[in-house]
């Protein structure tokens, strides 16, 4: 009887309505390999297109690395800005909402893309059951209606 009254770790954290479905580690680590292979391919041809002008036209050249991590967050912030959802999000059905339930301003969306070029963010999951792009936007990820 008393055992009832308990509430577990996941639902003293949880900072949102309690009929709000969250969402997994799993459809997370889907979301970011998902998202990962978009921006590599995207990069890649962002990434020749401006080779071809460094060949021709002797433009200063640049490494790869500065492409990926430029569209990473570009293509982060853009999608969710505009849509609430990367395209890997669009796959699962889900999105990005602020914690108190509506959309989230522009200023979160900034801070989200920002944590999110940073390769590490998802090690907030080890302490606080989200990752550090959230956690820091005040952000979360639910599943939409449709």
């Amino acid at each position: 009887m008393i055992s009832a009254n308990l509430t577990t770790k996941k639902q003293y954290f949880c900072i949102m309505n309690a009929t709000t479905p969250t969402i997994g580690e799993g459809t997370r680590i889907m979301h970011f390999f998902l998202d990962t292979i978009f921006i590599c391919i995207l990069s890649f041809f962002i990434y020749k297109w401006y080779n071809f002008y460094v060949f021709y036209w002797h433009y200063k050249p640049f490494r790869y690395g500065y492409f990926f991590f430029a569209t990473t967050w570009v293509y982060t912030f853009l999608f969710e800005w505009i849509f609430c959802q990367t395209p890997a999000k669009m796959i699962t059905k889900t999105k990005v909402i602020s914690t108190n339930g509506i959309r989230p301003n522009l200023i979160q969306f900034f801070i989200r893309a920002t944590f999110r070029t940073i390769l590490v963010t998802m090690f907030g999951l080890a302490w606080n059951e989200k990752p550090l792009h959230d956690t820091f936007s005040k952000t979360i990820l639910v599943r939409t209606g449709a």
